[in-house]
């Protein structure tokens, strides 16, 4: 990596964005929050359009395949491809996927034709993305790497859980098909930032077979270390509340009186306050360890979280205060999956970049299970059954993470 310029001395560069690269944040922040603008609302959309409800979530399933893959293949493609081709890539596959659904599958309804453009859509954002946070990791000096990648995750994730349903709770009243063409405005918008208003020289040293046989050793090294396999499913256990929450909480919430616009407003708010959770344990973990804050606090709150989703409608009704601290629960859990990032490169030390892609690749299966969750106890159970199937999952993730011990905690525990 081309980590050895020297730092900048611009407010942005102290704070971890390179100013060269600061219109490729803009670009970042729009484009996530046009092309998962309709996240928080699409699967009740679909419901309401009389799709059942483990139809829908089978969409978002197959959806959430297509982001796992992508997400995963992205860094070895952008060395094959370029990372600017790739980007623009991203940028067609929205409209590829977009176009058909808004003016074709949706109005006639066509279950199976919804399903195969809304994946393409699915492979646009981890295209754009992570080819920008490859891109990142090259420009960014290594003093200062740390910083940008948390830039990068806080533009990301505020484009995806904030903006985006903040975006879609105030124009609700536009309409939800406006609401499809506001997001490819906002898509439009962030490819001019990224790719024609920033100007920073995107070249990375190119390869080709050689990165391919990396990435498929980088899969199979899951199977051979069984402990960087563990830390694969920890880590897709991870975003499920995000991937499923987004399903069945507007097909649960309006039963207890609660409309879409105040779950995507709450929504919205909780993942603001989510990013002092995640600043809060990093500390916490560099404290008293980062497995140990695994165990104690990650899926142990995140499922306490989603046992509240679930009661706090059963037994107080419409309450949003009651159901902004059910989350509130839940974001507390998120900020305890925090180390995972540290833990998982360091399960396998003498081959890090292999260990990286697995943690991309267990970000990406989030998008997968939880969907995944929802789609096969929805229908059999309904939006609680759901629900507490996502909170025993999440529950789940605590112990599992008991085992997730590095060499060094390994030798250290040989010579006691």
């Amino acid at each position: 990596m081309n980590n050895s310029a020297k730092s900048g001395h611009s407010l942005l560069d102290k704070i971890g964005i390179p100013a060269s690269l600061a219109w490729g944040f803009v670009g970042l922040f729009f484009f996530v929050t046009g092309a998962t603008i309709e996240q928080g609302w699409f699967s009740s959309s679909l419901v309401n359009s009389g799709f059942s409800s483990s139809s829908a979530g089978l969409i978002f399933t197959v959806y959430g395949i297509a982001v796992a893959v992508f997400a995963w293949l992205t860094g070895a493609c952008t060395q094959i491809f370029g990372i600017r081709r790739l980007m623009l890539a991203g940028v067609i596959l929205y409209f590829v996927g977009s176009l058909p659904l808004v003016l074709v599958a949706l109005p006639q309804k066509s279950y199976w034709l919804i399903m195969l453009v809304y994946t393409i859509r699915g492979a646009s954002y981890p295209l754009f993305a992570y080819s920008f946070l490859v891109w990142l990791n090259y420009r960014a000096p290594m003093a200062s790497l740390a910083r940008a990648m948390s830039c990068f995750w806080i533009t990301f994730g505020l484009g995806m859980t904030v903006f985006a349903p903040y975006f879609s709770s105030a124009f609700m009243f536009m309409g939800k098909t406006n609401l499809f063409y506001f997001g490819f405005v906002l898509v439009i918008i962030g490819a001019v930032c990224a790719l024609v208003l920033n100007h920073d020289d995107a070249k990375i040293p190119q390869t080709n077979e050689a990165v391919l046989k990396g990435l498929f050793d980088s899969f199979t090294l899951i199977f051979r270390r069984p402990r960087l396999g563990l830390g694969v499913i920890v880590k897709a256990i991870n975003d499920i509340g995000k991937f499923g929450y987004v399903i069945v909480m507007p097909i649960y919430l309006i039963h207890y009186g609660y409309s879409t616009s105040e779950w995507l407003t709450v929504w919205a708010i909780v993942n603001i306050v989510g990013y002092f959770f995640n600043y809060l344990f990093g500390y916490i973990a560099d404290s008293i360890g980062w497995r140990k804050t695994l165990v104690y606090f990650s899926g142990t709150f995140c499922g306490l979280g989603t046992l509240g989703l679930w009661l706090v409608p059963v037994i107080l009704g419409h309450n949003l205060i009651a159901l902004f601290m059910a989350l509130v629960l839940y974001t507390i859990g998120l900020g305890g999956f925090v180390p995972l990032s540290a833990i998982i490169p360091n399960l396998v030390p003498e081959n890090k970049g292999a260990a990286i892609s697995a943690l991309n690749l267990g970000s990406g299966l989030s998008n997968f299970l939880g969907p995944l969750i929802v789609s096969i106890f929805i229908s059999p159970f309904g939006s609680a059954g759901a629900l507490i199937a996502l909170a025993v999952v999440y529950f789940l993730a605590s112990p599992l993470s008991y085992f997730l011990k590095t060499p060094d905690e390994l030798n250290q525990a040989k010579r006691a």
